[in-house]
């Protein structure tokens, strides 16, 4: 996707929160469903956006996110949902 940037990723294993503390579901036609468990967290920026995107990626389907004001938003937010430390983040080139 063009301007878009992903800057962090890590994959949750098994020493993370699972399902996590927050319940994220999906709203279609067919009514609401509780996502797959989360496999892999990115964050992420959209060019000339100031904010920053916490991306939740499931094995299977579709995934959801999260907008944050900051970086660090969007990292304690991976920490307090699922304990993720920030030294887990593995930074992407580019």
């Amino acid at each position: 996707m063009q301007g878009w940037r992903i800057l962090y990723r890590l994959q949750l294993t098994s020493h993370h929160l699972s399902p996590g503390r927050t319940k994220h579901q999906l709203v279609d036609s067919t009514g609401r469903h509780d996502f797959p468990p989360f496999k892999t967290l990115e964050i992420s920026q959209y060019e000339g956006d100031s904010g920053f995107y916490l991306l939740y990626h499931p094995e299977t389907g579709p995934g959801t996110d999260t907008w944050h004001l900051t970086l660090d938003d969007a990292m304690h937010q991976a920490e307090w949902e699922f304990g993720v430390t920030s030294s887990e983040w593995l930074k992407m080139e580019g």
